[in-house]
């Protein structure tokens, strides 16, 4: 009799617990899709009256292209820049997670034209107030979509940044220079 009740409770309950199984099992299989759009800023630099925003979005499964924008001050000097970035996502989730960028772009950068610059090996010249100069940069970082809708990006990287000028543009200042991204942002479709 036990044997029957439950064979027949089984029977019942098959039509109810097996969808509810197999939509667990497809629960853990199927990926959501992040949206393809990310716009982000630094919150924390216009406290020091600098900037930074970067506009992303997916080319494929794997890769985005962005543009950034950054105006910031670096051993007494400011630099504007205006980049256009590709980055991969190994992941092949762009653009969620681990992502790898190179950019080219083009820099602004201002100093104390005033300045007077003696090589020991060499006669000495005046350094250039302004000076434009285009840049090449390497960059890893990590962006996080959080929420059920992935719609808040919050992102974490480094890298460097080369600007091609002559030691008398930069004063003999380094060319290449360290660079850093900590941005919160929105994920839209």
């Amino acid at each position: 009799m036990a044997r029957w009740m439950t064979a027949a409770t089984v029977a019942l309950l098959s039509p109810i617990l097996l969808p509810a199984q197999q939509l667990r099992q497809q629960t853990y299989t199927l990926r959501t899709e992040p949206p393809p759009q990310v716009i982000s800023t630094n919150p924390f630099l216009p406290l020091w009256g600098f900037f930074q925003a970067e506009y992303e979005r997916r080319i494929n499964p794997n890769a985005t292209w962005a543009v950034a924008s950054s105006y910031t001050n670096f051993n007494d000097a400011y630099y504007t820049n205006i980049d256009g970035k590709i980055r991969l996502y190994p992941n092949e989730h762009a653009p969620e997670g681990l992502g790898v960028a190179a950019s080219v772009g083009i820099a602004i950068v201002r100093g104390d034209g005033g300045s007077l610059i003696c090589n020991p090996d060499g006669p000495c010249v005046h350094r250039r107030a302004d000076v434009t100069v285009p840049t090449f940069a390497i960059e890893g970082g990590y962006q996080w979509l959080l929420g059920s809708h992935k719609a808040t990006a919050v992102t974490a990287g480094f890298g460097v940044k080369r600007y091609f000028a002559t030691d008398t543009d930069f004063g003999g200042d380094s060319r290449v220079l360290p660079t850093g991204r900590l941005s919160i942002g929105y994920a839209f479709k």
